[in-house]
């Protein structure tokens, strides 16, 4: 609805990508569906938290119902709470690493059983610099995009023998809500 995920609808569907987009924000999700109005692709809105699993499910099925089919997944949700790890609540922590990890876990899992019967189909997962190298005050965050990096990773590496390919992208700051 936002960020990096907007500007993916925007230029997928300006290369007539027919998109299925979600978010937890449902007003946003609407704005973004405008903007792609005047492409001649079909466009499906689907609000989902990415943390949870069976949302994520759900979404997996509707895409496939409406589109009749899946064949580019890019995990693309993300949040950031800066706090130094002796300060981050449990809480913030859990959700940080639902949204971030859990997120991208549950996307490849439940829509890998619908790539799978493409002739060909890709899954993006979307790290970080920080998936990279560490920052104080943002370890968390790290955390959780090394933990992308290395789920997605070992996916390219399993999936090696398939027609599904894998990419791990490691974008720097990006001035989004």
């Amino acid at each position: 609805a936002s960020g990096i995920g907007r500007a993916l609808a925007v230029n997928l569907s300006k290369q007539g990508c027919h998109v299925a987009i979600s978010d937890i924000d449902a007003t946003g999700l609407g704005q973004t569906a405008d903007m792609l109005k005047h492409h001649p692709v079909n466009v499906t809105t689907h609000v989902v938290d990415v943390a949870r699993q069976d949302q994520v499910a759900r979404y997996a099925a509707e895409v496939v119902r409406y589109h009749g089919g899946v064949h580019l997944l890019i995990n693309n949700a993300g949040v950031v709470v800066t706090q130094t790890l002796e300060d981050i609540s449990y809480e913030d922590l859990e959700w940080l690493m639902g949204v971030n990890l859990w997120g991208v876990v549950y996307g490849c899992k439940e829509f890998l059983p619908y790539l799978k019967r493409q002739r060909e189909a890709h899954i993006v997962n979307m790290s970080s610099v920080n998936g990279i190298y560490t920052d104080p005050n943002n370890g968390a965050y790290c955390t959780s995009k090394f933990a992308v990096r290395g789920f997605t990773e070992t996916l390219c590496q399993e999936l090696s023998s398939t027609q599904v390919r894998v990419s791990c992208v490691h974008p720097g700051g990006v001035k989004t809500d």
